[in-house]
């Protein structure tokens, strides 16, 4: 046996070991040989799922009331009660005043949606509500106190496509704003807050039915169903 062989073997010393005067090694960080490739396409999916969602989202419709019910879920407070009550004793209301075919109602995920006639309410090319259109809203604005105050109320005017142009009316745009003001302004009267009530004038950029054919009968029907006022409440 060689003496060199007889002697103990030295301890194995770790390379990283830190050394008296050196700074500890971060065993966590990049050196510049570390192969950091694989993060760009890994930024590019977080990225494309990002758009994404972001599309889906902007594309989703959301439901007003189901908002509501989660919002308040999320805030340990009462939810808004359904406005399914409130469309029920209007119908009543109007199968009572003979209204059927001059008042509809309809509960779709932004809220009760109550449409009148503007041949009920006022006179061709006029603002002021009619001695029936009063009758007819004053019933409507005895049930409106009723629903939640969280509920807010718009007016909207519509009319036709036929243009105007009078010494009151200078377009439809006119018009319209002026019978939804009107009927807001009889609201305030009967008691409703006004900061629940706004008032919103849409001419004939909503249409509630398309002008089809070159029939003038098919014509004069669809511009009838424009002509109206419409109650929203949600």
């Amino acid at each position: 046996m060689s003496v060199a062989d007889s002697q103990p073997a030295a301890p194995f010393r770790d390379r990283r070991a830190r050394k008296p005067g050196r700074e500890p090694v971060d065993l966590l960080a990049y050196a510049d040989e570390d192969d950091t490739s694989w993060l760009l396409p890994y930024v590019d999916v977080i990225s494309l799922l990002l758009a994404f969602l972001i599309l889906a989202l902007a594309m989703s419709k959301v439901s007003l009331h189901r908002f509501e019910l989660v919002s308040a879920a999320l805030s340990r407070t009462a939810p808004p009660p359904s406005l399914d009550a409130l469309k029920e004793k209007i119908d009543q209301m109007i199968e009572q005043q003979g209204l059927v075919g001059q008042v509809k109602t309809v509960v779709d995920d932004a809220g009760l949606r109550m449409e009148l006639k503007n041949a009920l309410l006022f006179e061709s090319g006029q603002a002021d509500i009619t001695a029936e259109g009063r009758a007819t809203i004053e019933r409507v604005v005895k049930l409106l106190p009723t629903i939640d105050q969280r509920y807010q109320i718009a007016i909207e005017g519509h009319t036709d496509d036929v243009p105007i142009h009078t010494a009151r009316f200078d377009s439809n745009w006119d018009l319209s704003s002026g019978r939804a003001i009107n009927v807001l302004k009889f609201f305030t009267a009967g008691g409703i807050s006004p900061q629940r009530l706004s008032a919103q004038g849409y001419a004939d950029t909503r249409p509630a039915a398309a002008l089809q054919g070159d029939s003038a009968a098919a014509h004069a029907r669809a511009r009838s169903e424009n002509r109206r006022v419409v109650i929203r409440v949600y």
